[in-house]
């Protein structure tokens, strides 16, 4: 108990030099805080984004193939992707976890118009094909002399990230339901507006590019819904990237119509999604595609760009915060020991005293401890106030300064992914908070800087005697 009174005691004894070490640990300690904050957020949202990217595949361009095919003349194996049979038969691989299609058509009607058609009709009236938007039927046939603008955009099933927007209320039901049976279809409220539809009639869509010829594709309206999405198309109008036109059906719907009217090639473009059961099965994968006839300038890979756009980023912020922490550890360290060893050169005449009065070296060394650590519990509880409050601000400058050199490093690149959504958003801000991971982190350090200061005071009492101690002072 003496101990840990007379500890207590030279706290306040010795102000001036326990002030100093308190601000240079709690300076430490706060920068150390700050890093391991952002750190452990870090770490969470990598490894989170890493199992996503990682399980989340589509069948890409082998730039490398490409180029050699290329450079040999052969350009005809550039012309088609992989058919929609393919895509089906790679769906039943005992190394996906799940697949989700979506498929897409570009109809014609005379009966019904969409969202802007009038806008680009009248401005390819005045201008010509030039002052307007060619759609095509993808992977559709030739066109005939009565080919048709196809101006109807016609989605069989969603894909995760249309199914996320109806999750979020980006999009809401506000009349009828989803189209479950096939046949059915759900419509925006302005498309409905537009062409007087409401839940229960019915329209029909035909082949643009050859309406003749093609036995046209009937839907009943199931559902109406609100589109509150914002428009990316920079002012340019068209039908096609108009969202409030995009009619959902399902995709057994377009994947029978496809069946039922198709010729030599396939009228509606299959998107597919595949979801491995582990990342690590990514070769495996990608082997028994080509083997069931994936062509060798396409391969099976991961979102890179998503990847890079959300990761990067925070992968760049946390080494920054990282050679932060190691570089204000090393200079503070070095300020401790110095400022430690100083404080023991002061204190000799009282070691030397307590020694003499017989007390052991070992409660003499705990005596130090004892200090040591309620200067650390003071310096760690500040520290961690300090960091908490800071982390936040630091880490949205230290991001933002990662997204703008990221912007920098992909412009000009392009990676295509078929049935891939768009490249996803990178994220802008990091919510970082002083977790327990982290907080046991901080502690530990705060530990490592007491040990270095209490290693010099335990040295010194375990060299000399008293005697030794006392006449060095003299």
């Amino acid at each position: 108990m003496y101990i840990l009174k007379n500890a207590c005691k030279n706290l306040t004894r010795n102000k001036g030099r326990n002030i100093l070490l308190g601000v240079i640990m709690i300076a430490i300690l706060s920068c150390a805080a700050i890093s391991v904050i952002i750190n452990t957020a870090s770490n969470e949202i990598i490894n989170g984004y890493k199992d996503k990217f990682g399980s989340e595949v589509f069948i890409q361009s082998n730039q490398e193939k490409m180029q050699e095919k290329m450079n040999n003349g052969d350009m005809g194996s550039f012309d088609e992707g992989p058919s929609n049979e393919l895509k089906e038969k790679l769906a039943k691989s005992e190394h996906l976890k799940e697949t989700i299609f979506s498929s897409s058509f570009i109809g014609y009607s005379d009966k019904i118009k969409a969202l802007d058609q009038d806008e680009v009709e009248k401005r390819n009236k005045e201008y010509g094909n030039s002052g307007g938007m060619n759609v095509n039927v993808i992977g559709g046939n030739k066109k005939s002399e009565n080919a048709k603008d196809g101006y109807l955009n016609i989605l069989g099933g969603l894909n995760k990230a249309g199914r996320e927007e109806f999750n979020n209320g980006t999009r809401k039901i506000t009349d009828g339901k989803m189209p479950e049976k096939d046949g059915e279809a759900m419509i925006s409220e302005d498309f409905a507006k537009l062409n007087n539809l409401k839940v229960g009639d019915s329209f029909k869509s035909q082949n643009p590019d050859d309406p003749d010829n093609f036995e046209s594709l009937q839907l009943t309206v199931s559902g109406i819904y609100y589109d509150g999405s914002k428009s990316d198309s920079m002012g340019f109008k068209h039908p096609i990237i108009n969202r409030k036109n995009e009619i959902i059906t399902t995709y057994d719907t377009l994947r029978k119509y496809n069946e039922k009217v198709k010729k030599d090639k396939d009228l509606i473009n299959l998107d597919a999604q595949y979801y491995l059961k582990n990342p690590d099965l990514l070769d495996a994968f990608n082997e028994e595609a080509h083997k069931k006839g994936l062509s060798d300038t396409l391969e099976i890979s991961t979102d890179a760009t998503s990847y890079n756009n959300i990761v990067k980023p925070i992968e760049g912020l946390k080494k920054v915060s990282n050679i932060f922490m190691f570089l204000v550890l090393g200079f503070g360290g070095s300020i401790l020991i110095l400022i430690s060893i100083l404080g023991i050169r002061e204190r000799k005449y009282e070691i030397g005293v307590l020694r003499a009065m017989g007390m052991k070296k070992g409660k003499v060394a705990l005596g130090l401890i004892f200090e040591t650590l309620f200067m650390i519990g003071i310096s760690l509880t500040v520290g961690l106030g300090i960091g908490s409050l800071s982390a936040q601000p630091i880490s949205n400058i230290l991001l933002q300064g990662q997204l703008d050199a990221q912007k920098e490093a992909s412009s000009g690149m392009m990676s295509v992914a078929m049935g891939a959504t768009s490249s996803a958003p990178p994220i802008e801000k990091l919510d970082v908070f002083l977790s327990g991971e982290a907080v046991l982190g901080i502690t530990l350090i705060a530990l490592l800087l007491g040990a270095v200061s209490i290693g010099i005071g335990i040295l010194y009492i375990m060299r000399f005697e008293p005697r030794k101690i006392l006449s060095e002072r003299n």
